[in-house]
C-alpha cells in the first residue's frame, strides 16, 4: 500500500470550471509538485505503473464539499498519480470509483491511500 499526505484539501470542482485557463493551468502544475513532495516525504520512490488500484482519498477542510465538487476536485491529483508513474492511467478499468472521505476541521490536507488489486 502506498500512503501519503499533501499539505492541502482537494480543491472544490466549482474553482476548478469557473477557472482561467491560465489559473488552472497553475493550479495543475501546483498540485503536480505537491504530488510529487507528497510521495517523496512519504520516502515512496519507485514507480510501479499499477494496472489496478483502489484509491482512498481523505479530504480534510474547512466545510463538507457537495458530492460532485469534492469527486469533481480531484481530478488533479489523480491526473499526477498518471504523470508521475504511480498508476498506469486513470480509467475506471484502472481505478474503479475512488473512495472519498471528508472530514471537517481545524486540519487542511488531503490523505491518500493507493491499493494494488489483483
Amino acid at each position: 500500500m502506498i500512503t501519503f499526505e499533501i499539505d492541502e484539501p482537494t480543491p472544490s470542482l466549482n474553482k476548478l470550471l469557473r477557472g482561467h485557463w491560465s489559473k488552472n493551468h497553475k493550479l495543475r502544475s501546483k498540485w503536480s509538485w505537491l504530488v510529487r513532495a507528497g510521495l517523496s516525504n512519504a520516502n515512496y520512490f519507485a514507480r510501479p505503473q499499477l494496472q489496478k488500484a483502489k484509491i482512498t482519498i481523505e479530504r480534510y477542510g474547512s466545510r463538507v464539499l457537495d458530492t460532485d465538487n469534492c469527486r469533481g476536485g480531484t481530478k488533479y491529483l489523480t491526473d499526477s498519480l498518471v504523470q508521475h508513474g504511480i498508476l498506469l492511467n486513470d480509467t475506471p478499468a484502472v481505478i474503479g470509483e475512488p473512495v472519498i472521505f471528508q472530514m471537517v476541521g481545524k486540519e487542511r490536507k488531503t490523505v491518500v491511500r493507493i491499493e494494488v488489486v489483483k
